[in-house]
């Protein structure tokens, strides 16, 4: 198997723009208050870091030309000319990669999405073309795109949510469907095997214009958008699905991910092959793009997700953002309920939230082959967030950072309180 090429909105010419001339220069300068430039060393202190993978006491950080230079005790980092940022009882952490938004067909301003701590999104589900949303900022919001969702006539999405899915019958034409995604940036193929009636599903608050169960892909198309999307493209597949008869069918088409927790309660032996099931790339377990809080009024949520992380199955923080009552930033109540499934499997409390927050840091990094993103070690993109707070004690304060730094530009700095 060949290393995987992964496909992010990147910018470049965007940023190149923005810099070229002294207004644009001055622009930059006056972009928020106290920003910083980018050749400008940043030092940032607080009592607490979390670096992506563990809690350290007394660390500071050093940023510079968009990176992470040094992790140290402040006393030991030598920043002539830095811009200081101290936050006496607060805790840095790693800017938030959300798995799972619908932060494109929602109008999310992306700028709102920084602000609030999340500095890398995956859009699972937005109209073609697969066009990234763009701050007029020298900073941008890292985005990973799947574009709509695959899906049959009559089906899933678009019953409920018009224009997050394209339907598409045929083999030939799901294979071609594959391919122009991807020629237009697509990292990650979605495709709905939903068949509705879920108790306390989130699209069951919706009028839906087809009564379900809803038309599904066959397996023919199933099993021609795997082979498509793995064999010649080399990205995955994630697939939106409820109950058990969908999860089975996904696992024998070889789909790698499932886009959100299913709501119904999961049967045994698929929760047992989620967990164990090798995947073309060479890995194992299924990766479930989480959205618990979305679905918390679902009767298996909490419950499923409990059980595919402790069968092996790769749980990450994803938010489905784009329900109104999800915030459009980082949520506390997933890193809450991610916690809940760590002590569900009788791990302590700092063992279960350290790998709650791993799931919406470096584990997300990882998965995406951008380690050290999300990640606060030399060399990593510096995407930092800080809180006025301990994090081991207050998640909600998450919501509403202190201070975002978004590849060494500092996105937003609040005050005390505010």
């Amino acid at each position: 198997m060949t290393s995987r090429t992964l496909r992010y909105i990147t910018f470049t010419a965007f940023a190149v723009a923005i810099v070229g001339g002294p207004v644009a220069q001055q622009a930059i300068a006056d972009a928020n208050t106290g920003n910083v430039h980018l050749r400008q060393p940043l030092l940032i202190k607080a009592d607490t870091l979390f670096d992506g993978t563990q809690f350290l006491t007394g660390q500071a950080v050093l940023v510079q030309d968009g990176k992470i230079v040094q992790v140290a005790p402040a006393s030991q980092i030598k920043a002539h000319g830095a811009r200081i940022v101290n936050v006496p009882g607060g805790t840095i952490l790693p800017g938030f990669i959300d798995m799972h938004t619908h932060h494109l067909l929602n109008a999310v301003p992306p700028l709102r999405m920084l602000e609030h701590g999340v500095t890398t999104a995956r859009d699972l589900g937005s109209p073609e073309p697969l066009t990234p949303a763009a701050t007029n900022k020298p900073y941008q919001l890292r985005q990973f795109l799947s574009g709509p969702i695959l899906q049959a006539p009559g089906g899933y999405p678009n019953v409920v949510f018009p224009g997050s899915g394209v339907e598409v019958t045929g083999v030939d034409n799901v294979r071609a469907k594959v391919d122009s995604l991807v020629s237009q940036g697509a990292s990650v193929i979605a495709v709905s095997l939903e068949l509705g009636g879920e108790f306390g599903a989130p699209w069951g608050w919706h009028e839906a214009s087809l009564p379900a169960p809803w038309a599904t892909l066959s397996d023919d198309e199933l099993n021609a958008i795997v082979d498509q999307a793995h064999n010649k493209h080399n990205v995955r597949v994630t697939a939106y699905l409820g109950n058990s008869d969908s999860a089975r069918r996904a696992l024998k088409a070889g789909v790698d991910e499932w886009a959100h927790t299913p709501c119904d309660t999961l049967d045994a032996d698929v929760i047992s092959d989620a967990g164990t099931l090798p995947l073309y790339d060479g890995s194992k377990g299924i990766a479930i793009d989480g959205t618990i809080d979305t679905e918390i009024k679902c009767s298996g949520a909490l419950d499923n997700a409990a059980a595919l992380a402790a069968s092996g199955a790769k749980l990450f923080y994803s938010t489905d953002m784009g329900h109104p009552d999800i915030p459009h930033g980082i949520d506390a109540q997933e890193i809450h309920m991610g916690l809940h499934i760590g002590l569900d499997s009788k791990e302590d409390f700092l063992s279960a939230l350290t790998q709650s927050l791993a799931k919406a840091t470096s584990e997300g990094g990882k998965y995406l082959g951008l380690e050290p993103l999300g990640q606060i070690v030399p060399g990593a993109p510096a995407d930092l967030i800080v809180i006025g707070s301990d994090v081991r004690v207050n998640f909600k304060e998450l919501e509403f950072p202190r201070l975002v730094v978004k590849d060494g530009w500092v996105v937003i700095e609040r005050a005390k309180g505010e």
